[in-house]
Protein backbone atom coordinates (compact mmCIF):
# COMPACT_ATOMS: atom_id res chain seq x y z
CA UNK A 1 0.00 0.00 0.00
CA UNK A 2 1.17 3.32 -0.90
CA UNK A 3 1.64 6.14 1.54
CA UNK A 4 1.64 4.43 4.80
CA UNK A 5 4.10 4.78 7.63
CA UNK A 6 5.19 1.94 9.76
CA UNK A 7 6.48 -1.47 9.41
CA UNK A 8 5.12 -5.15 8.48
CA UNK A 9 6.91 -8.20 10.22
CA UNK A 10 6.53 -12.02 9.83
CA UNK A 11 5.64 -13.90 12.52
CA UNK A 12 4.70 -17.83 13.13
CA UNK A 13 1.44 -17.48 14.10
CA UNK A 14 -1.43 -16.67 12.55
CA UNK A 15 -1.80 -14.27 10.38
CA UNK A 16 1.74 -14.92 10.58
CA UNK A 17 2.84 -10.78 10.57
CA UNK A 18 2.24 -7.83 12.84
CA UNK A 19 1.56 -4.69 11.42
CA UNK A 20 2.25 -0.86 12.69
CA UNK A 21 1.47 0.56 9.27
CA UNK A 22 -0.57 3.87 9.39
CA UNK A 23 -2.23 6.20 6.34
CA UNK A 24 0.16 9.17 6.46
CA UNK A 25 -2.02 12.32 7.00
CA UNK A 26 -2.34 15.04 4.22
CA UNK A 27 0.47 17.77 3.79
CA UNK A 28 0.33 21.48 4.69
CA UNK A 29 -2.28 23.02 2.27
CA UNK A 30 -3.76 20.25 1.09
CA UNK A 31 -7.21 18.25 2.86
CA UNK A 32 -8.36 15.12 1.79
CA UNK A 33 -8.72 11.79 4.74
CA UNK A 34 -5.44 10.32 3.96
CA UNK A 35 -2.05 10.38 1.40
CA UNK A 36 -3.23 7.03 0.52
CA UNK A 37 -6.83 7.48 -0.27
CA UNK A 38 -6.48 11.16 -2.02
CA UNK A 39 -5.41 14.39 -1.31
CA UNK A 40 -5.84 17.81 -2.43
CA UNK A 41 -4.82 21.27 -2.90
CA UNK A 42 -6.52 23.55 -0.88
CA UNK A 43 -8.58 26.80 -2.10
CA UNK A 44 -6.55 29.25 -3.64
CA UNK A 45 -3.32 26.58 -4.20
CA UNK A 46 -2.36 25.04 -7.43
CA UNK A 47 -0.79 21.49 -7.80
CA UNK A 48 -1.24 18.37 -6.78
CA UNK A 49 -0.44 15.64 -3.76
CA UNK A 50 0.36 11.90 -4.60
CA UNK A 51 1.12 8.68 -2.74
CA UNK A 52 4.48 7.24 -2.66
CA UNK A 53 6.73 4.53 -0.88
CA UNK A 54 9.07 6.44 0.18
CA UNK A 55 9.30 8.34 3.36
CA UNK A 56 7.07 11.14 3.84
CA UNK A 57 5.09 8.95 1.70
CA UNK A 58 3.43 11.58 -0.50
CA UNK A 59 5.11 14.29 -2.76
CA UNK A 60 3.32 17.61 -2.89
CA UNK A 61 3.72 20.50 -5.30
CA UNK A 62 0.73 22.76 -3.34
CA UNK A 63 1.69 26.57 -4.02
CA UNK A 64 -0.11 29.41 -3.33
CA UNK A 65 -1.19 31.27 -6.26
CA UNK A 66 -0.61 35.19 -7.12
CA UNK A 67 -2.93 37.58 -6.51
CA UNK A 68 -5.07 38.72 -10.17
CA UNK A 69 -4.47 41.16 -11.90
CA UNK A 70 -6.31 44.14 -11.23
CA UNK A 71 -5.65 43.24 -7.19
CA UNK A 72 -2.86 43.13 -4.99
CA UNK A 73 -2.09 41.22 -1.67
CA UNK A 74 1.02 38.39 -1.10
CA UNK A 75 -0.96 35.45 -2.61
CA UNK A 76 -4.96 34.49 -2.93
CA UNK A 77 -4.87 32.48 0.31
CA UNK A 78 -3.56 35.07 2.22
CA UNK A 79 -6.00 37.17 1.02
CA UNK A 80 -6.21 39.98 -2.70
CA UNK A 81 -8.03 43.62 -2.55
CA UNK A 82 -8.87 44.73 -5.75
CA UNK A 83 -6.49 47.37 -6.94
CA UNK A 84 -7.71 51.31 -6.22
CA UNK A 85 -10.73 52.48 -8.45
CA UNK A 86 -11.82 49.00 -8.67
CA UNK A 87 -15.12 47.33 -7.08
CA UNK A 88 -14.73 43.67 -6.07
CA UNK A 89 -13.19 40.60 -4.20
CA UNK A 90 -11.38 37.81 -5.34
CA UNK A 91 -12.08 34.56 -3.18
CA UNK A 92 -9.64 31.47 -3.39
CA UNK A 93 -11.64 28.37 -5.45
CA UNK A 94 -10.30 24.89 -5.72
CA UNK A 95 -10.68 24.93 -8.83
CA UNK A 96 -8.15 26.15 -12.30
CA UNK A 97 -7.08 29.34 -11.74
CA UNK A 98 -7.71 29.05 -8.09
CA UNK A 99 -9.48 32.30 -7.47
CA UNK A 100 -12.48 34.14 -9.08
CA UNK A 101 -12.43 37.51 -9.47
CA UNK A 102 -14.84 40.29 -9.60
CA UNK A 103 -12.38 43.37 -9.37
CA UNK A 104 -14.17 45.59 -12.32
CA UNK A 105 -13.01 49.21 -12.75
CA UNK A 106 -15.57 51.91 -12.02
CA UNK A 107 -16.73 54.68 -14.09
CA UNK A 108 -15.77 58.03 -14.07
CA UNK A 109 -18.27 59.98 -11.35
CA UNK A 110 -20.16 62.52 -12.21
CA UNK A 111 -19.04 66.00 -13.83
CA UNK A 112 -15.65 64.08 -14.80
CA UNK A 113 -14.55 61.84 -18.00
CA UNK A 114 -11.57 59.56 -18.63
CA UNK A 115 -9.64 59.68 -22.22
CA UNK A 116 -11.13 56.33 -23.55
CA UNK A 117 -12.08 54.60 -21.47
CA UNK A 118 -14.01 56.18 -19.27
CA UNK A 119 -12.89 54.63 -16.38
CA UNK A 120 -11.45 56.12 -12.82
CA UNK A 121 -8.13 53.35 -12.92
CA UNK A 122 -7.23 55.36 -16.55
CA UNK A 123 -7.53 59.00 -15.02
CA UNK A 124 -10.63 60.85 -14.80
CA UNK A 125 -10.84 64.83 -15.41
CA UNK A 126 -13.29 67.20 -14.26
CA UNK A 127 -15.66 68.14 -17.29
CA UNK A 128 -15.06 72.09 -18.73
CA UNK A 129 -16.81 74.32 -16.34
CA UNK A 130 -15.84 72.65 -12.88
CA UNK A 131 -12.57 72.63 -11.37
CA UNK A 132 -10.66 69.71 -8.81
CA UNK A 133 -9.49 65.98 -9.09
CA UNK A 134 -10.50 62.50 -9.12
CA UNK A 135 -8.41 60.04 -7.85
CA UNK A 136 -8.71 56.18 -7.32
CA UNK A 137 -9.51 54.86 -3.72
CA UNK A 138 -10.05 51.09 -2.10
CA UNK A 139 -12.72 51.96 -0.58
CA UNK A 140 -16.72 52.08 -1.87
CA UNK A 141 -17.28 54.07 -4.27
CA UNK A 142 -13.66 53.74 -5.14
CA UNK A 143 -12.85 57.03 -5.81
CA UNK A 144 -12.91 60.72 -3.94
CA UNK A 145 -13.59 63.60 -6.09
CA UNK A 146 -13.69 67.44 -5.76
CA UNK A 147 -14.98 68.46 -9.15
CA UNK A 148 -17.30 71.35 -8.43
CA UNK A 149 -18.74 74.11 -10.75
CA UNK A 150 -16.15 77.01 -11.61
CA UNK A 151 -17.87 80.42 -9.96
CA UNK A 152 -18.25 82.78 -13.39
CA UNK A 153 -15.68 85.66 -13.16
CA UNK A 154 -17.36 89.31 -11.77
CA UNK A 155 -19.33 90.81 -14.90
CA UNK A 156 -20.08 87.96 -16.88
CA UNK A 157 -23.50 86.36 -17.21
Amino acid sequence: MLATAGAVSATTTSPFYTSSCSAVVCPSNSAGVSAPIGCSCNAGYSGAVSAVTRSPFYTSSCSAVACPTESTGVNVPAGCSCNAGFAGSVSAVTTNPFYTSSCTAVACPSNSAGQSPNIVPAGCLCNAGYAGAVSATTMSPFYTSSCRPVVCPANSA
